[in-house]
């Protein structure tokens, strides 16, 4: 007879699998795998995604529930130049569409008393690696991948950090329903980098509610048209800055012609390329996005 912790797990497994869902739970360093929980503040998220891009809280930052775990959550000492890793919990994959991120914060102090109300910097981000064209699920770097890992910057200065690692699903974000997974590990930096790490950003206040980038409709789209997500950049060593880039990539830039291509833009707020299809008719999706559509 099956014993109600396992059957829980069962269920909770089935349930990954037929929404796609998923967390992260395990850290590795090089390569060597944490056990779950042991370094990153467990959420009472579970596998639920957050939707509250339109109005984040405190949650933002480390997910639901994390600040209550915080204490018991062990720090784990890194070195710069080493390969820190996020993978799933319970061999999940990423089954949705959308770019990857991973922000850092150092904590003045003992991370495991640190909320993560100080300053933030990107470390790694992926968006497109396949051909697109048209946009396909399998286009996105993370897609149907367990693990996301960056190396440390080698100049990262000592101390105490917050690791947040942050997938965003956009199958829903033409009508606002952006989905966000996150956790946050706890490390340590060893060493005596003296890099400046920027640009810094809030959390809440990562992203503009307005970002067309986390708007997207990509159904019917013959390619994703942003590089970078956020008006941040990656620091990936060195003096790094405190300002966000003069230029960032809000919108994509027109196609040089008069018309837009069947399933291309042809309208939307901060849109500059072409408003009159080639082919079909301008269809809008939202405020943000309009399309060519048969």
């Amino acid at each position: 007879m099956i014993g109600l912790k396992n059957l829980a797990v069962a269920l909770l497994s089935a349930v990954s699998t037929v929404q796609g869902h998923y967390v992260y739970s395990i850290l590795t360093v090089d390569g060597q795998r944490s056990n779950d929980w042991q370094y990153i503040r467990q959420n009472s998220n579970n596998i639920q995604p957050t939707k509250h891009f339109l109005n984040p809280g405190a949650d933002f930052r480390c997910n639901t529930g994390s600040w209550a775990n915080a204490g018991r959550t062990q720090v784990r000492t890194v070195n710069p130049g080493q390969r820190i890793g996020f993978k799933l919990w319970n061999n999940g994959q990423i089954l949705h569409p959308g770019p990857m991120t991973i922000h850092m914060s150092r904590a003045p102090g003992d991370v495991r008393q640190y909320q993560g109300d100080g300053d933030w910097f990107k470390v790694y981000q992926d968006i497109i690696c396949g051909p697109q064209n048209p946009l396909r699920d399998t286009d996105w770097c993370s897609w149907d991948k367990a693990e996301v890992s960056f190396v440390l910057p080698r100049d990262t200065p000592p101390g105490q950090y917050l690791v947040r690692v942050e997938h965003i699903a956009i199958h829903g974000a033409q009508s606002a329903d952006t989905e966000f997974y996150f956790t946050c590990a706890q490390i340590e930096v060893t060493g005596n980098g003296n890099g400046r790490p920027g640009p810094l950003v809030k959390i809440p206040g990562l992203y503009n509610r307005e970002d067309p980038a986390l708007r997207f409709f990509i159904y019917g789209a013959r390619s994703y048209p942003y590089t970078n997500i956020g008006q941040h950049s990656v620091w990936t060593g060195g003096g790094g800055s405190t300002n966000p880039p003069t230029n960032p990539p809000t919108n994509p830039p027109g196609n040089g012609g008069s018309t837009a291509p069947l399933y291309g833009q042809c309208g939307g707020a901060g849109w500059t390329g072409p408003t009159v299809c080639a082919s079909g008719r301008c269809v809008a999706s939202n405020e943000w996005y309009s399309q060519c559509v048969p």
